[in-house]
């Protein structure tokens, strides 16, 4: 999750807390107009709140896997990519002659440290084994470029499904 999303998770769980206490107060203090009031300030808070999921969702289509700590690894039209700043690209496609999933283990959703619980909800909606079984795969792929040397890539998630979307890109600049 980017800096701003998490600037604006907090401010929508404040504005849906302080709201609807507000919202609650007032109603119970037979203040209908303020009541309302703070009621839309809760709806508010609430619509940031999806609005970050929203984008979450979107952005998790692309995820490809998890490099470290706290660095990600999406992909778009042009290669594999790293989730900071300027965008910097582990791999172009035009640079990859083949890729080979070199071992594929399953382990329960909630046990993935570095998966919260928002993703993994996220998941339910763009992995329907996910939803099925429980269970993430998750895998090491490794990318052979035209020079002969290659990248390994651990912690893919769900290499079997992003096998699609790897031939269509590297058959594409091949």
């Amino acid at each position: 999750m980017r800096g701003t999303d998490v600037v604006l998770v907090v401010i929508g769980t404040i504005t849906v807390i302080v709201g609807s206490l507000i919202t609650f107060t007032m109603f119970a203090l037979g203040d209908r107009i303020d009541g309302l009031t703070s009621l839309g300030v809760t709806i508010g808070g609430v619509y940031i709140l999806y609005s970050v999921y929203r984008e979450e969702l979107e952005r998790l289509g692309y995820l490809v896997a998890k490099h470290g700590f706290s660095t990600e690894i999406y992909y778009d039209d042009q290669g594999l990519y790293y989730d900071k700043s300027g965008k910097p690209y582990l791999l172009k496609w035009n640079e990859v002659a083949g890729y080979r999933i070199l071992e594929v283990w399953a382990i329960p959703g909630g046990s993935i440290p570095w998966m919260p619980l928002h993703r993994l909800l996220a998941l339910r909606k763009k992995f329907p084994e996910y939803t099925m079984t429980g269970m993430v795969k998750l895998g090491t792929v490794q990318f052979i470029k035209k020079d002969g040397s290659s990248v390994i890539l651990q912690n893919v998630l769900f290499p079997y499904n992003l096998v699609p979307i790897f031939n269509k890109y590297i058959r594409g600049n091949n």
